[in-house]
């Protein structure tokens, strides 16, 4: 049984996807690959860590016992005995095991948890503008030759260029690996129906809307010079925000591909509208708020985007495929390429 570790230097890297991601990639060529997560976020209740549930949704990962709260105060050997003995359990039967990280811990407390997981370790980063590898260089100098090499998640399309052009030649300089520069895609920022009702206090007119489809675009129902079904049909997966009291608007939007309509100023559809919305299966939610304040509340909506959804790792394994040199990963777990 081999032992990926997949660390980071900061939250909000990308661990849990790059994590489920190779899980599916590695389960192509070997007999089975068990997940997990030894310690939650730092300063967060173990019950509130929704990685767990995110791995058993998208992996079949049945959280036993894991995660615990994450070691305060540096790693303790109790810390390491609760990580050892979760590895023990998840890895029975299993070919690879890949141990998602928690920044809890320093590189050199990591250096010690890689070793008694006798495990090999990538390192994700975030990217900044101002990132090199020397920045990383804490890593490569604890991990030493458990370090398989690093990647760097989230590039913006307009600054693809400028990554491979400063960024790659550092980690040459430096002299450890990077595995790969993984763009950034819409897809991972967005949330469910239910999400968004939640993140709204919004409220269904049906009883059992469909709240699991992924939406990735928001659009407004405004005044426009093209016809509503091909302003709102520009994209997929977006929900549509339009006051309650237009029912010509929201026709126009429900003949369109939409994936949900948002009613505000608390007013719900008339009847001919909620007919049209039933036979075309579009999700209806009512909020209380006007239009205006309904998009200003959007911007913090990103906060409860999280890697729960399969289109969602879907396209992290594509990206994964696409994007990184996995030889020296599929070679640190012993899997011929």
């Amino acid at each position: 049984m081999s032992v990926l570790y997949i660390a980071s230097d900061g939250r909000g890297a990308g661990k849990t996807a790059l994590s489920a991601a190779l899980a599916v990639i590695l389960s192509r060529h070997v007999g089975s690959v068990g997940v997990f997560k030894p310690f939650a976020a730092l300063g967060a209740p173990p019950d509130s860590d929704p990685d767990g549930a995110s791995y058993q949704a998208l992996v079949g990962q049945v959280p036993e016992g894991w995660p615990v709260e994450a070691p305060t105060g540096g790693l303790d050997q109790d810390a390491i005995d609760g990580a050892t003995n979760a590895l023990a359990r998840v890895s029975d039967g299993r070919d690879v095991v890949i141990v998602e990280g928690t920044n809890a811990l320093t590189p050199d407390d990591t250096a010690r948890l890689v070793t008694a997981l006798d495990a090999r370790v990538v390192v994700v980063s975030a990217y900044r503008r101002q990132l090199t590898a020397a920045d990383l260089a804490p890593w490569r100098e604890a991990l030493g030759d458990s370090l398989t090499g690093c990647v760097v998640n989230g590039v913006t399309r307009h600054l693809g260029t400028e990554a491979k052009d400063r960024l790659l030649p550092s980690f040459e300089t430096e002299g450890f690996a990077c595995l790969g520069i993984i763009p950034e895609v819409r897809r991972l920022l967005g949330v469910t129906v239910g999400q968004l009702a939640h993140h709204l206090d919004g409220r269904f007119i049906s009883d059992s809307p469909n709240t699991d489809s992924l939406l990735e675009r928001f659009q407004v129902g405004a005044l426009s010079l093209d016809p509503g079904e091909h302003w709102f049909g520009q994209y997929d997966d977006n929900a549509v925000i339009v006051r309650g009291d237009r029912p010509d608007v929201q026709m126009s939007a429900l003949k369109a591909s939409i994936s949900c309509l948002v009613l505000t100023n608390g007013i719900d559809p008339i009847e001919y509208v909620s007919y049209e919305a039933e036979q075309e299966e579009v999700p209806v939610m009512v909020v209380g708020t006007d239009t205006i304040a309904t998009m200003d509340a959007l911007i913090t909506l990103t906060e409860r985007a999280l890697f729960d959804h399969p289109r969602k790792l879907d396209s992290f394994v594509q990206l994964v495929e696409e994007h990184l040199d996995l030889g020296p990963v599929m070679a640190a777990v012993g899997i011929e390429a």
